[in-house]
């Protein structure tokens, strides 16, 4: 066998490994994925039980660990000075009066959770 031989097969090994590798790797990926999602819901659906607004901006970047799942805004009622600091996720925003960013998200209901998504890169 030939040194370009050689070389072709040795890749042709690394990429069949790779394929195995990059399809456990997304299906973790999509697990861990729908557990934070399946967080955000339930954040949104508490608080749209209070009656409050949520709204929802999906991921705009290019992945996950790269630029969070979303934004989630929860238009808070407007009681005292200051919102309580909260220890959840950056991606979960309680704001008083809608914003610029609050405006751009899309409404969210209780009918419409499922909005709250995210699309895994393909690779």
């Amino acid at each position: 066998m030939g040194g370009a031989d050689v070389v072709s097969e040795t890749i042709g090994h690394l990429e069949q490994d790779w394929d195995t590798t990059r399809k456990e790797l997304s299906d973790r990926e999509r697990a861990l994925v729908e557990v934070y999602l399946g967080f955000l819901r339930r954040v949104a659906r508490a608080c749209l039980l209070k009656g409050w607004k949520v709204r929802f901006r999906p991921n705009q970047v290019v992945h996950w660990g790269e630029g969070g799942f979303g934004a989630l805004f929860v238009l808070a009622p407007a009681q005292g000075e200051r919102l309580p600091r909260t220890n959840l996720p950056s991606e979960v925003h309680f704001v008083r009066k809608a914003s610029t960013e609050y405006e751009r998200a899309e409404e969210v209901t209780l009918d419409t959770l499922d909005r709250i998504n995210y699309k895994i890169d393909p690779w």
